[in-house]
């Protein structure tokens, strides 16, 4: 329904009114674009167009080189030295999402449906306390615990201890610099849990009292009646569990360290404080080692590759992205 009938429209008032709402919403949507067209435009510029001073607002000579550099040619970017070309650090950020989400959402969903169909009220009410108060931990007090625990799993110690009256240590194992030190942390999600469980509530429990009857088993009705209900929910809790994994930064920074290992934020970081240190000057000693010198034109490329992922992810959950809000808002 219209915020303003066609009928009241005609009056030369609520036309201006109209025009200057619009026009206000037309130019908070170009604010917003703006940074994005200035970061694509500045990453196809030439290095020596990217400090020009004032800035171009349109590329003169348009130039792919930055995304070469970064995707093929690591030595071409200033102070770069042991840079893996970029495809390594997107293949380590994909591996990572989807370990994730292949792991975290089937057991996070299994928690949501057995708190909200399965248990009696009060164990209910316990379990959704003792999973809800994950969220009450802040990350600052279980870093420390948690980087102990993967480095010396199963113990989260300094050190290893010994078997009783031995010197031998227990058995463990070490998971630091590999793909499950950033998996293991988050195969449950609190926040997750919470969108799951409430729309579990909102599903009749005659209908699976009467999947129950017919003689469907757990499993089967939470795949054939649960699954099928809830897709927008689903691919609300998919988006957001991608997108955070994709832009992880702190936990990733700290358990892995070697170069192959690394995740794409941690690339973009690395690549902006070179950037930062490096004067317009010593660009052209690329040019004298017979490549390319790279600039901020790099670091903006480096931008543009990073939102892409994201904003893919967005057009594959959009239909049932704007489902899941309809559903909320109607609650």
């Amino acid at each position: 329904m219209p915020l303003i009938s066609q009928v009241g429209r005609k009056q030369r008032s609520i036309r201006i009114t109209l025009f200057l709402i619009t026009g206000i919403l037309w130019l908070g949507i170009g604010i917003h674009l703006f940074p994005v067209y200035f970061s694509f435009i500045s990453s196809i510029k030439s290095t020596w167009e990217i400090f020009k001073i004032p800035p171009t607002l349109w590329a003169r000579e348009p130039t792919i080189m930055a995304y070469r550099a970064l995707l093929f040619y690591p030595e071409w970017l200033p102070g770069s030295t042991g840079l893996l070309p970029l495809w390594v650090y997107l293949k380590n950020s994909f591996i990572l999402c989807g370990g994730v989400m292949a792991l975290q959402i089937p057991i996070t969903a299994l928690a949501a449906y057995s708190v909200s169909k399965l248990h009696t009220p009060t164990l209910s009410r316990l379990l959704f306390l003792f999973f809800i108060s994950t969220m009450l931990i802040p990350y600052e007090i279980s870093l420390i615990p948690t980087y102990l625990l993967l480095k010396h799993f199963p113990f989260a110690s300094k050190s290893i201890p010994n078997i009783p009256f031995t010197n031998i240590p227990f058995p463990h194992h070490n998971f630091i610099n590999t793909y499950w030190a950033v998996i293991f942390p988050a195969l449950f999600s609190g926040f997750n849990f919470l969108l799951l469980k409430g729309h579990f509530d909102s599903i009749p429990d005659s209908l699976i009292n009467a999947a129950r009857l017919d003689g469907a088993s757990e499993v089967g009705i939470f795949s054939r009646i649960i699954l099928p209900l809830s897709k927008p929910v689903f691919a609300v809790v998919a988006y957001f569990t991608f997108s955070g994994v994709w832009n992880q930064f702190m936990w990733p920074l700290v358990v892995l360290t070697q170069e192959k290992m690394l995740s794409f934020s941690i690339y973009v970081y690395r690549l902006q404080a070179w950037m930062a240190d490096i004067t317009p000057a010593e660009f052209g000693r690329g040019r004298e080692l017979g490549y390319p010198p790279m600039g901020w034109n790099a670091a903006m490329a480096v931008a543009i590759i990073q939102s892409i992922p994201v904003f893919i992810a967005f057009i594959i959950f959009r239909e049932q992205l704007m489902k899941g809000i309809k559903l909320r808002g109607f609650k």
